[in-house]
């Protein structure tokens, strides 16, 4: 990579780590990308509510990359990029530039490339509604990647069939009826029927008709408040449930829907269900990937197969709904901060990495 694009890409960088915007804000990134493009690319622009992306218009096969640019909170609820999608949107602009120099330079490049900048990841929302960009662009093969601390910078890391597991948000809420903590026959107090449920999730985790892992996690518990006059009437409780499989994810949020209403039934509490923050199982096409392994081996970069899925969601598994597509992660450093973590930063030494592995895809 010669300087110019080096130093581009880095000052690039800097500008959207310095403005982070959380999921569903990312006006002034989007802007920014934008610009950029403008000024450095001649490939077709586009931009709708949710993304933004660049495309290269040839012959042969079409294929899309893409990046995510929302920000997380830190633990003082300030905006801040702890997951590395600044450096995920700089890394793809780097490779269009890359691909705009071999143009330049008269190359032949036998495919038309959709460099894409999705919003939202973090919410699950971005993706779903970046799907149209597969029919309405002809995508044939899409990929997407995520910088992954704990493995030697740079290296690939590859997976076969599920790279990401499934998970939403679960909020169950139990209406009783409240009463004088000293006649709490009066009431229907739905802390009774919470704790019935509490119990019972180890247990449906482990169901013996399941493909794979099954996780529900505690994300919060309400219910009255500290006043020791009155048997609470309402209370909530809030889950994460993920699955290795959409489908398993599918099967404990019917039973753990159903064993509610049941009880809910008996003991005279009304429940309500809510959803949020839905991730698909993120499913990779195998013959993809070993395409994909050819191209890295025969660059020689270093690369290895993880032996299990990672556990977090990532919302690119709504793309390969659409079309065939591969999911990889980068290696950000052994000794780098753990994504989410206050003190994670990209490293930007991993950028130039980056750009290099994505252009693996279009240049020879």
């Amino acid at each position: 990579m010669n300087t110019e694009i080096k130093d581009k890409i880095q000052t690039l960088w800097k500008q959207l780590h310095e403005q982070p915007e959380l999921s569903g804000e990312e006006n002034n990134t989007k802007a920014i990308l934008k610009n950029f493009l403008k000024q450095n690319t001649s490939f077709r622009i586009e931009e709708t509510d949710s993304c933004i992306y660049a495309v290269y218009d040839n012959t042969g096969e079409r294929i899309c990359l893409r990046a995510d640019m929302d920000a997380i909170c830190n633990s003082k609820g300030q905006a801040f990029h702890g997951c590395g999608h600044d450096g995920h949107s700089a890394a793809l602009a780097g490779a269009a530039l890359l691909l705009e120099e071999e143009h330049r330079k008269g190359e032949t490049i036998d495919k038309s490339v959709i460099f894409l900048w999705q919003t939202a990841e973090e919410t699950g929302a971005g993706a779903r509604q970046s799907t149209n960009i597969i029919q309405k662009e002809d995508v044939q093969k899409i990929y997407g990647c995520h910088n992954i601390p704990g493995y030697p910078m740079g290296e690939v890391l590859l997976r076969k069939d599920v790279f990401a597991c499934a998970s939403k948000g679960m909020i169950i809420s139990l209406q009783g009826k409240q009463s004088h903590a000293a006649y709490p026959e009066q009431g229907i107090n739905p802390g009774y029927l919470l704790g019935d449920i509490l119990c019972q999730l180890k247990k449906w985790c482990h169901l013996p008709d399941y493909r794979g892992m099954v996780l529900a996690s505690i994300i919060s518990i309400q219910e009255g408040n500290q006043n020791f006059g009155v048997s609470a009437g309402d209370a909530e409780l809030s889950l994460t449930i993920r699955g290795e499989y959409l489908e398993d994810l599918e099967k404990l949020q019917q039973t753990i829907e159903e064993y509610t209403h049941t009880e809910a039934l008996e003991q005279g509490v009304t429940v309500n269900f809510r959803y949020q923050d839905e991730f698909p199982d993120t499913v990779n096409d195998n013959e993809l990937v070993e395409q994909f392994e050819n191209k890295i081996a025969k660059k020689g970069y270093s690369y290895c197969y993880l032996s299990e899925p990672m556990r977090w969601s990532e919302d690119f598994g709504w793309y390969q709904k659409e079309c065939p597509g591969v999911y990889f992660g980068v290696g950000s450093g052994e000794k780098t901060p753990g994504l989410h973590t206050d003190e994670y930063v990209y490293p930007i030494e991993l950028l130039e990495n980056m750009e290099e592995i994505w252009s693996t895809l279009f240049l020879k």
